[in-house]
């Protein structure tokens, strides 16, 4: 007997068996998430109408339609099913805050590869948490002997556990994670990563679902392909957030009676400024005991971070497992600079043949000296099996290489062009001899700045300070100021007194000459301070702190300096007018540094 069931927005039949002699089929349908109770106003909690929705569409292959809304979660988990894709419309969002942590848990009830579930597609999704005073907000998917899932232009925002990961593969196959973004990872475990490949074992899982069955199966058929791994920037640029350490694994359990991880992809993905890993055994991606794996056609760029100790980093920890089948091809590294070696290779102890068919080829490697050594290992790289070679490396100044968010851009208005101003007469300027006897010039970086104090209008502003030569007094209507921050890129100290030179916007290529009273500077308490702290981030290295009245001047940044571990003698604290406080540290070679630079209050 065959039951029809009428659901709306049937677009085909799935027939499930009952008995041996009994078939119900179910009809495949779409449901609005809205009309199933869920709301998108950015305040409502959803978990209990997501749940009921999921329990209530289980039977036959159902679409999730999420409209444009933000859909807010709290703490708890959600139990998914099979045959289900979840699609979004353009900004439709779930959102975690409040430092809440929501688990999507794939159920197995039953053991082996076949006892979880399967065909789980998630296309446009958004997971956007956030990392405030009270902590990090997480999205965790906790994927359990499943087969047949995949995200496909899905954004991870922000919503990394700093103990944990976006995605786990626990004892799973056929996994697809394809054109997606992941975003900020704030770890107190540093070698955690985005997408972690594992075993089914209760010590793997994110979440533990209650009724599960574990057989340390290992995942296998992973696919990830054409994704960016971006860390979350402030304003100014600067690194708030690292890039998530985007792939890996680093534990086999029952010394991988079960099977070992296999058939991995990783291709064609974009990694910026994942956290420096600079413990021996650790690295960017890292993979205890793997084989068929495959690295390639990525791009690995640091701009505002320092490099790991290692990149990538695989290990065999089982004498009796041979990893096979290991290729590291057509990568570009731009900016890496690793404090160890690119990629290292690690038998661990395992003497006979601990790795064979090595493939590390056509890899590209930009960095601005020579320095760390492309492939390294501990066991002989030769023979007919290892294939290592073609990997260049081009010397270049550092630059930064343009990475935008797979998102859609925005229309950006273009107003008409306006009508050119009419040049105003050049001011007549009276030619006269120099009188200082002494003059002393000073220059610094011309993107330090200070505030005119609230009688600047007595002031005059000059074309050379008084008493040079043919210097003038230059009209100017102080009306017309709208902003108190003048950029400062040189001082002076002569007969006529103190000087500065100044423009009105950081672009102006206008300057002027004031004296030292008519400027508000920032306000420095500077005391002893002994550490010895470790460099992370690329931060600009200077003479003194910026904003220093005695004028900074950059040298280079900390990527330039020759050591990554370095002994403070001094701690400056840097208030501007609007109370706001920075701090810097001296270094033991006399130069100052941002002490974010140092990974402090990330």
């Amino acid at each position: 007997m065959a039951v029809g069931v009428a659901l709306l927005g049937v677009v085909g039949l799935t027939t499930l068996p009952t008995t041996a002699t009994e078939t119900v089929a179910y009809a495949d349908t779409t449901v609005n998430a809205k009309h199933q109770g869920m709301v998108g106003d950015a305040k409502t909690i959803n978990n209990d109408a997501f749940q009921h929705m999921l329990d209530k569409w289980d039977h036959g292959h159902v679409t999730v339609h999420v409209p444009k809304g933000t859909y807010v979660f709290d703490s708890g988990h959600v139990v998914l099913h099979s045959n289900i894709t979840f699609k979004f419309d353009k900004d439709a969002v779930f959102r975690i805050t409040d430092g809440n942590r929501l688990n999507f848990a794939y159920p197995s009830p039953s053991a082996g590869y076949d006892g979880g579930i399967s065909d789980v597609t998630w296309k446009g999704a958004t997971f956007q948490g956030d990392n405030t005073e009270d902590g990090q907000s997480v999205f965790v998917q906790s994927i359990h002997h499943a087969k047949n899932v995949t995200f496909d232009g899905c954004v991870f925002d922000n919503a990394e556990s700093p103990t944990g990961h976006y995605i786990d593969i626990d004892g799973s196959h056929n996994i697809d994670v394809l054109n997606s973004v992941f975003t900020g990872f704030n770890g107190s475990k540093d070698y955690k990563e985005a997408i972690q490949v594992d075993y089914s074992n209760k010590k793997a899982m994110s979440y533990k679902l209650a009724g599960d069955k574990y057989d340390n199966l290992p995942s296998y058929d992973v696919n990830v392909d054409s994704n960016q791994f971006l860390p979350v920037t402030r304003e100014s640029g600067q690194v708030q957030s690292y890039a998530p350490n985007p792939i890996g694994e680093h534990s086999i359990y029952k010394h991988g009676a079960a099977g070992i991880i296999h058939d991995v992809h990783f291709t064609n993905n974009t990694v910026v400024d994942p956290k420096p890993l600079l413990d021996d055994g650790s690295a960017t991606i890292h993979f205890k005991g793997i084989s068929d794996l495959w690295i390639s056609g990525n791009k690995f760029i640091n701009q505002r971070v320092l490099g790991s100790g290692n990149y990538i980093y695989l290990y065999n920890s089982e004498p009796s497992y041979d990893m096979k089948n290991l290729n590291i091809t057509d990568n570009e590294f731009i900016n890496v600079n690793p404090t160890k070696q690119y990629i290292y290779l690690d038998a661990g102890k395992t003497d006979d043949n601990p790795m064979s068919d090595i493939t590390i080829k056509g890899n590209k490697i930009t960095t601005q000296k020579n320095g760390a050594t492309f492939v390294s290992s501990n066991f002989a790289l030769t023979g007919s099996k290892i294939k290592i070679g073609d990997n260049k490396t081009t010397i270049a100044p550092f630059t930064t290489t343009t990475v935008t968010p797979q998102k859609p851009i925005s229309e950006t208005t273009v107003k008409p062009n306006k009508k050119p101003a009419k040049k105003k007469p050049a001011q007549k300027l009276k030619k006269r001899k120099q009188t200082n006897k002494e003059e002393k010039y000073y220059a610094g970086l011309d993107t330090q700045n200070a505030q005119l104090k609230s009688n600047y209008k007595k002031y005059s502003l000059y074309n050379h300070i008084r008493g040079h030569k043919n210097w003038n007094i230059m009209k100017f209507d102080w009306k017309k100021l709208k902003n108190k921050r003048v950029y400062i890129d040189m001082r002076a100290q002569a007969d006529t007194g103190k000087w500065y030179r100044i423009r009105f916007s950081k672009k102006s290529t206008t300057k002027y000459w004031i004296r030292t009273g008519a400027l508000e500077f920032n306000k420095f308490d500077v005391q002893d301070y002994e550490n010895e702290l470790t460099l992370m981030k690329v931060y600009p290295v200077y003479t003194r702190p910026f904003n220093d009245p005695l004028l900074a001047k950059l040298k280079g940044t900390t990527a330039d300096l020759p050591k990554r571990t370095y002994m403070i003698t001094n701690r400056a604290y840097r208030t501007d007018a609007n109370g706001h406080q920075t701090v810097y540290y001296r270094m033991s070679n006399g130069l100052w540094t941002r002490a974010s630079a140092f990974d402090l209050g990330n």
